[in-house]
């Protein structure tokens, strides 16, 4: 046969088989344009995007977050992402990051999110110094809200900081990063944890000391420590270990001194209070919630009704880890251009937990707090 003909037919073969799209090809195909690289973990990668609604009318800038499948550990595929995606299909909140859609292709699993401008909150913090009394009431009210809703719906977050607290850009925080939640809750009884995650700076002494723990405790210590390091731009505990267990079994902490005279003493017993080392008498969220730091401001005294209706809903709702079945039937459909939808887009949704509430009044506040000292290295 001649060359020639060799080539023809070896073109005709290419052409006829075609090029495999990428998976970022294929979800680009249902609105979305990928425009910049915003940062990145162990598995994932995050994009600033720009979904274009069916009707291509308006568009909105998201986050996704983009987790590669093939280049995950065994256990974060098998345990991890199971749990994550199963728990952002349940939960709906106004203090916590919105979730678009979710979908797979290929290895890898896309979830859109609400983009919050104002990044997270330790980089806030390290820009601005602490933040003063009265925006750390506020920030860290809705805060507790987003944990009691989990609480109520029987997860834990297991990994609370100021990393995984994101601002909008009308100065909201949204609770986000639900890589180590699980469900707690097996038989109507609590269920202990025993697997060791999260962030060091802000784990709990029962955390530290490898003993099964009440994971509902244990974010109520990093809602503690949170507390403290937006009051004074400083972790309460530093070292090993082994010195940092000590201390915080010894409750050997304090408030800087150049913050310390602006505090009221209601805020310093509170943070106390969270940092209790025992967690049967540690303050729990509906403790924290009903303490008169946040209730003697009477716009703090009741839900708006956005907090309201999700807390209603999360108290009538059961979730379980039934629900991590469901997800990993759903991340076995294989095929070369599939796309699996794990949560679909909701074209009436449109932000509806957008709060009303603005705290631009404080900015000058937070500025004039603003300290040259800087937090220790992230963990």
């Amino acid at each position: 046969m001649p060359l020639k003909n060799v080539f023809q037919i070896m073109s005709s073969n290419v052409d006829s088989v075609g090029v495999r799209k990428s998976a970022q090809e294929h979800i680009k195909t249902l609105g979305y344009r990928f425009i910049a690289r915003l940062g990145e973990g162990t598995f994932s990668k995050v994009y600033l995007t720009e979904y274009t609604h069916k009707d291509a009318s308006t568009s909105e800038k998201l986050a996704c977050k983009l987790i590669d499948t093939a280049a995950c550990s065994p256990k974060f595929k098998k345990k991890f992402l199971p749990r994550e995606l199963a728990i952002l299909l349940r939960i709906r909140h106004p203090h916590i990051i919105r979730v678009q859609a979710m979908m797979k292709c290929h290895s890898k699993i896309f979830i859109f999110m609400r983009y919050a401008e104002m990044g997270d909150l330790l980089t806030f913090i390290l820009a601005h110094g602490p933040i003063g009394e009265n925006q750390t009431r506020i920030w860290g009210r809705h805060m507790a809200l987003a944990l009691q809703y989990l609480h109520e719906l029987g997860i834990a977050h297991r990994d609370l900081k100021c990393e995984n607290i994101l601002i909008t850009s009308n100065f909201n925080v949204k609770l986000s990063d639900f890589g180590f939640a699980r469900h707690i809750m097996k038989d109507g009884a609590a269920e202990l944890s025993s697997t060791y995650c999260g962030s060091f700076d802000y784990a709990a002494p029962e955390i530290l000391k490898g003993q099964p723990y009440d994971a509902r405790a244990s974010d109520m210590w990093a809602y503690g420590v949170l507390l403290y390091v937006m009051l004074n731009k400083s972790m309460p505990f530093k070292g090993r270990t082994k010195v940092v267990y000590e201390a915080q079994m010894d409750r050997k902490w304090q408030f800087r001194s150049r913050v310390r005279h602006k505090l009221s003493s209601q805020v310093k017993l509170l943070v106390g209070n969270l940092l209790e080392p025992n967690p049967i008498i540690r303050y729990t969220v509906e403790e924290t919630l009903a303490y008169g730091w946040y209730t003697e401001n009477p716009k703090m005294r009741a839900l708006r009704p956005d907090e309201l209706h999700a807390l209603t809903e999360a108290r009538g709702c059961t979730t379980d880890s039934r629900d991590v079945l469901q997800v990993k039937s759903k991340l076995r459909v294989s095929g070369s251009d599939v796309i699996t939808t794990i949560k679909a887009v909701d074209e009436t949704d449109g932000g509806r937990h957008g709060s009303s509430l603005s705290v631009k009044t404080s900015t000058i506040e937070l500025i004039q707090d603003a300290s040259s000292d800087v937090i220790a290295d992230r963990k």
